[in-house]
């Protein structure tokens, strides 16, 4: 008896020395080589299709256009994506026409279904936890005061809106700071902000409408300002958020701030720089756009033209690698947009064409 559970103690040790070799063996499921790279959004024409992801491998200058129809067996996004977000080894893109919230992997493989029938015109979204919070117009959007418009808590393990948070004002931009949930506000002269355990709503006032946040070092928030057709105001440029106090500690002016979505404004990777979208209609009616720069040590705008004329302007990002911007330009909403590179100086490098109407981007290695 002993002699058999030597054996066993033995031939179990070798079992469990093979499986471990194994599981350190397991090839990685999301290779970096395969991942790395810029992954842009392209929103299409809302309510006809035309959404496609454009890869951007800026390690080999590549790039590839419809990627996701590649990685999903031919398989077109059946809906316009407004927004991409990167969580925990999960990509969320939030759909218009039909409404609904597609979840794929770093691959851009989408193995989960999207969900459509609890959600609708979501806008953005950030995580806290298990939770995705999307800022949602709502079925039947009045343009005006939006009443009815509100924030999705969705569930991400399973896969469901588990509420529905009411808040007034088209929210647009979110983000996370200090246990609390800051909504931009499009519609209302104000940023909401959500206490995550109580889900209590206050508001801090602003000089505009906002659209989107950048969080700094410290978790306080600069937010922009806009001037809406439905809300107009003159006062247009950056205001600097404490989240501790929840006070508009300052606004920083700066004429004619983009109302494009998703991508006005961005930071370069050490926080020395904001970069805003600027744009304004010629004497031709024709829309042109430009680049500014905040510097963060002096709080003031070192340059309010770093980039000028460019056409059709819709969104900006910096590449965390070398400091780069990529501008997403679409003259139209059917025909190829541009990606145009852009040394932090300002000096052109290179453009490529995309996909329709590119609003976007998320890098991810």
């Amino acid at each position: 008896m002993k002699k058999f559970l030597s054996y066993f103690s033995i031939l179990f040790f070798t079992l469990t020395l093979f499986s471990s070799c194994d599981k350190n063996n397991d090839p990685d499921p999301y290779p970096s080589e395969q991942v790395k790279g810029c992954y842009i959004v392209n929103y299409g024409n809302y309510g006809s299709g035309g959404a496609s992801i454009s890869k951007y491998d800026y390690t080999t200058g590549i790039l590839t256009n419809s990627y996701y129809k590649s990685q999903n067996g031919g398989l077109d996004l059946l809906s316009n994506i407004q927004y991409a977000y990167s969580y925990n080894d999960q990509v969320f893109l939030m759909g218009n026409s039909p409404d609904q919230v597609i979840t794929v992997d770093p691959l851009f493989v989408q193995a989960k279904n999207g969900v459509t029938d609890q959600i609708a015109k979501p806008r953005t979204c950030v995580a806290s936890g298990d939770y995705l919070y999307i800022s949602c117009l709502g079925t039947s959007p009045d343009w005006s005061a939006m009443p009815n418009t509100y924030l999705a808590k969705y569930n991400i393990k399973t896969r469901t809106v588990e509420k529905k948070i009411s808040l007034p004002g088209g929210p647009e931009g979110l983000e996370i700071a200090n246990g609390k949930l800051y909504a931009a506000l499009n519609y209302k002269k104000a940023v909401a902000v959500i206490n995550l355990s109580t889900e209590a709503i206050t508001y801090i006032e602003t000089p505009a409408v906002t659209s989107y946040f950048v969080k700094d070092k410290t978790g306080n928030l600069y937010v922009s300002l806009v001037n809406s057709y439905a809300t107009p105001s003159q006062t247009t440029g950056l205001s600097y958020i404490n989240t501790t106090t929840d006070k508009l500690a300052t606004t920083y002016p700066l004429a004619s701030v983009s109302t494009e979505y998703a991508s006005i404004m961005t930071a370069n990777s050490d926080f020395s720089k904001l970069y805003v979208i600027t744009s304004q209609y010629d004497a031709n009616w024709n829309l042109s756009g430009a680049v500014s720069v905040f510097d963060v040590a002096t709080k003031t705008f070192a340059t309010q033209s770093l980039i000028s004329s460019i056409s059709g302007l819709k969104g900006i990002t910096v590449n965390p690698k070398d400091g780069n911007l990529y501008l997403f330009t679409g003259e139209s909403v059917t025909g190829a947009g541009l990606l145009k590179i852009y040394k932090p100086t300002g000096e052109f490098v290179k453009q490529e064409s995309v996909g329709a109407s590119p609003a976007m981007a998320i890098f991810l290695d």
